[in-house]
């Protein structure tokens, strides 16, 4: 492998996690009807990467989030696991010096001209419409009670 230079660029590779809980939570433990059978949770996380190609970042990547999964028993004392699902992209960080205000990733979103702001939110980003659902995968997925 080559050495790290000043040759490499830096790269925003983008992962997908899988939440998967198992044992069955303790009854003197359930402060609430939240139940982990009404959905399943998955989390994006980008990670910053430098390497020599994008080749090389996509396999940095996959490595580093394959290193970051984990698993720990939540407050019903069920065990929750983080299980790396997919390396999703990895795109090239055009900034010569990553600081503050560095894009570290973008997309476009193409849609039909007449598709109203707040739908293509909805569909794309559904965790900022039903504030419900997030506070439950939020409480069944933490390790702590102090969310």
């Amino acid at each position: 492998m080559k050495k790290m230079t000043k040759d490499w660029d830096w790269y925003a590779v983008k992962v997908l996690y899988e939440c998967l809980i198992s044992g069955e939570a303790a009854p003197e433990l359930m402060m609430d009807d939240n139940s982990p059978d009404d959905h399943k949770m998955f989390e994006e996380s980008i990670l910053l990467v430098k390497a020599p190609s994008i080749d090389q970042a996509n396999a940095f990547g996959e490595k580093e989030a394959r290193k970051q999964q984990h698993d720990y028993l939540n407050p019903y004392g069920e065990k929750v696991e983080w299980k790396f699902v997919e390396l999703i992209h990895c795109v090239w960080l055009s900034a010569p010096k990553i600081q503050i205000g560095t894009e570290v990733y973008s997309r476009f979103l193409i849609v039909p001209p007449d598709i109203p702001t707040k739908e293509v939110i909805s569909h794309y980003y559904p965790e900022t419409v039903t504030e419900e659902l997030v506070d439950k995968n939020l409480l069944q997925r933490n390790e702590d009670f102090d969310i």
